[in-house]
């Protein structure tokens, strides 16, 4: 009984430190709709939006791996995955973005799909929602589950 009710609270704690990651994510959303806003600008595209840019792709990266470590082997079907995987989507854009706002080398279709460039998208909202789903979740197990927050 007291290591399934250990297991339960490990859960949980990693439940709430993915809400946290989830939170952080979403916070930066702003910025990374201003850097991609930016990147499908016509003309040359400021240096500064790419140190911005990749600050904020390096920090979606890190939240990515940080959200890998706390699922585990969740199922790919998992709410958890869902997370990480949008996280994951989030860094790709941003770099995506950077790379047609900075190629190595200019052609039309770059630039023309540069200039298409409309922000994150419904993964971002996709993101808001898990977010709140994961939020109501750990909600439901503490309820249920009666297990004390760490002191």
């Amino acid at each position: 009984m007291a290591a399934a009710k250990d297991s339960a609270a490990a859960r949980l704690v990693a439940l709430r430190s993915l809400l946290e990651v989830a939170t952080r994510a979403i916070a930066l959303q702003p910025a990374a709709e201003q850097i991609i806003g930016a990147c499908a600008q016509p003309g040359d595209t400021p240096a500064q939006v790419a140190r911005q840019g990749g600050r904020v792709a390096s920090d979606y990266c890190r939240l990515h791996g940080w959200a890998m470590d706390l699922i585990g082997d969740a199922d790919r079907a998992s709410l958890e995955f869902r997370v990480a995987q949008l996280l994951h989507y989030h860094a790709e854009m941003i770099d995506t973005c950077l790379k047609l706002a900075f190629p190595k080398f200019r052609s039309p279709r770059l630039e023309q799909r540069r200039l298409a460039l409309h922000g994150l998208g419904e993964p971002a909202r996709t993101l808001r929602d898990a977010r709140a789903a994961l939020a109501l979740w750990i909600s439901d197990l503490e309820r249920t589950d009666r297990v004390e927050p760490p002191h």
